[in-house]
């Protein structure tokens, strides 16, 4: 993909070049996600401040160029010809400090980092804390949006707002945040007593080792999506180079040169399989990202 082919593409990179922090024009997808697909953007920019990550929501936003925001790149699958425009990595608004009884961190602050400090219910989960509260990540022992006291996002025209976690909307794997599509630039969060992390952990254990995007789809009310998928006789079930983990059914893995054609079409009959035998049509919790 061309750097300049984009409308405004040129405009943006040098806008971006005025602004603290990392900058990697046509940076491959591949390299910042999980799954380990994705062609390459017009641009990567790791902003250095939340300041710096505002800043540069307004320039793409002014030029009309399409942009998305990237943390640790799980629980995402970008098109194989890449992404025609800005991705924003969090991965230096990582700054996280206590004050009083909340713990005040930035988007791009992991949530393997939080475990310790009172949310054991994140332990094991390899995103960060942006994208956690976008989609309100959790575990059996619990969610991140329960312990919530507030969050700041970016509003479309450039201002902060502070939503209290009433305000955030949080429900299953879900959030008002990503409805709106609001950049979460900091977030004041309540620690509290949990399970121990090794308790957690364990029971996480089964999830492959293989590069993945966490769970596909999301779990029906009466029954989880792994059990459906393995009793329907798709574990190790392939399309291409993507495969239906034999650890974890809710997992597809990539065996190395997996595209992300190769995981639509698996996600497609899984979907149909267990809709055929089950009468259960699968939501993903997989972002899809469209070319």
């Amino acid at each position: 993909m061309a750097i300049g082919s984009g409308n405004g593409a040129r405009a943006l990179i040098r806008g971006l070049r005025r602004l603290p922090g990392e900058l990697c024009p046509g940076l491959p997808l591949a390299r910042l996600t999980t799954f380990r697909i994705g062609g390459p953007a017009w641009a990567v920019f790791a902003p250095a401040t939340p300041e710096a990550l505002a800043e540069a929501v307004v320039l793409a936003r002014t030029l009309g160029v399409p942009w998305k925001l990237l943390g640790r790149g799980s629980n995402v699958l970008f098109p194989d010809a890449g992404f025609p425009g800005l991705i924003l990595s969090t991965a230096r608004l990582n700054r996280l400090r206590r004050q009083g009884g909340l713990w005040i961190a930035e988007a791009g602050v992991p949530l393997s980092a939080l475990a310790p400090r009172g949310f054991s219910a994140l332990a094991g989960i390899p995103g960060t804390l942006g994208g956690g509260l976008a989609m309100n990540a959790g575990t059996r022992a619990g969610e991140l949006g329960a312990q919530v006291a507030w969050v700041e996002v970016l509003l479309p025209d450039g201002g902060v707002a502070r939503f209290s976690r009433a305000e955030c909307g949080f429900s299953y794997r879900d959030s008002r945040l990503r409805r709106l599509g609001l950049p979460v630039l900091r977030a004041g969060l309540l620690p509290r007593d949990g399970p121990p992390l090794a308790e957690v952990l364990a029971g996480r254990a089964d999830q492959p080792s293989l590069p993945s995007a966490g769970c596909v789809f999301r779990n029906p009310q009466e029954v989880p999506a792994g059990w459906l998928i393995e009793r329907a006789g798709l574990k190790g079930a392939r399309a291409g180079e993507a495969m239906v983990s034999h650890r974890h059914a809710n997992f597809i893995v990539n065996l190395g040169r997996a595209t992300a054609r190769d995981v639509l079409s698996l996600v497609e009959r899984i979907r149909d399989r267990v809709a055929c035998i089950f009468d259960v049509w699968l939501e993903l919790e997989l972002e899809i990202v469209s070319p």
